[in-house]
């Protein structure tokens, strides 16, 4: 008698399903799973490519992120990473104050310039570092992309001509006119992708003093007049090196780059000429002081 062969049918496996997404941010492209404690209430939320990779987590708890979404920026590809950066500048997502309608000028000037920063050494100028923050996030494209997922709300304040500030514990910049309108006359001597690029170093600036007080822990970005002066060593080295970077791209306007720009943000590192701490204008209840200086127009 001929016994036929047992076939062994192996078990189909079910992927446990993502339970549905509530009370988190929608991010296109990418499947949420939720995560809820016993008592039903939503503590993360996962989000995966369409490779099954985790790329960020919603936790409900956060206080730092924008929409509370920390994004996994080691792991993105650049597509995903320009994705995310233009989901974090959406308006949705942003808030943006007195804008004027320029909203899609920092989305678009900070998605086309900063994946063009690719030089991350450490400066070799001594008058520069010997003002570099050792306890400070490093410096590469991770921690631009994660201080920018810091920011919560960008202001326009049209007087302040030049100068910019950021309130960590607020998540807030605050722009100078010039950095957004170009409004002076002197701004039209110079090229469309250096307004860009001055548009994109003080945001990717402004990101820095913002995540370099989260990072070290302190309430805010002026908790004292050394802690302020730490940040604005570091985050205008910041400003200085995505400077020199960018403006490599730039050849016909080297002149402002060169003999205008950066030897000024140079003299404030060697002299300590930064802005004050202030409270941010927009919730401000008396007007601000003239403000300090803090760049130069062309």
């Amino acid at each position: 008698m001929t016994v036929s062969p047992i076939t062994i049918v192996a078990p189909t496996v079910t992927p446990t399903p993502c339970l549905p997404v509530e009370n988190a941010p929608q991010v296109t492209g990418l499947a949420a799973c939720a995560e809820h404690n016993a008592q039903g209430t939503l503590i993360a939320s996962r989000y995966r490519n369409a490779a099954g990779v985790e790329i960020a987590t919603f936790d409900p708890q956060d206080k730092t992120h924008n929409s509370q979404l920390t994004w996994h920026w080691e792991r993105m590809s650049p597509p995903e990473k320009d994705q995310a950066l233009r989901w974090i500048l959406d308006p949705k997502q942003m808030r943006y104050v007195n804008f004027a309608d320029r909203e899609t000028w920092v989305q678009d000037a900070l998605t086309k310039w900063l994946p063009r920063v690719d030089d991350f050494a450490l400066p070799r100028e001594s008058e520069i570092a010997i003002h570099w923050q050792a306890d400070g996030p490093p410096m590469n494209q991770v921690t631009l992309f994660e201080g920018l997922s810091r920011v919560k709300s960008l202001a326009l304040i049209r007087e302040r001509r030049t100068c910019n500030y950021a309130h960590s514990h607020l998540g807030l910049i605050e722009y100078g006119g010039e950095t957004i309108l170009f409004a002076a006359p002197g701004w039209q001597t110079v090229s469309q992708a250096t307004r860009e690029i001055f548009t994109t170093v003080w945001t990717l600036k402004e990101a820095m003093v913002i995540y370099y007080a989260q990072f070290r822990g302190l309430p805010n970005a002026c908790p004292s007049e050394l802690e302020h002066l730490k940040i604005e060593y570091y985050s205008t080295i910041w400003l200085i090196h995505l400077e020199q970077v960018l403006a490599r791209f730039v050849p016909a306007d080297k002149k402002y780059w060169a003999e205008t720009e950066i030897p000024f943000q140079i003299r404030n590192l060697k002299t300590q000429t930064f802005p004050q701490c202030l409270p941010p204008t927009i919730l401000a209840a008396t007007p601000l002081p003239s403000p300090t200086p803090c760049s130069t127009v062309p």
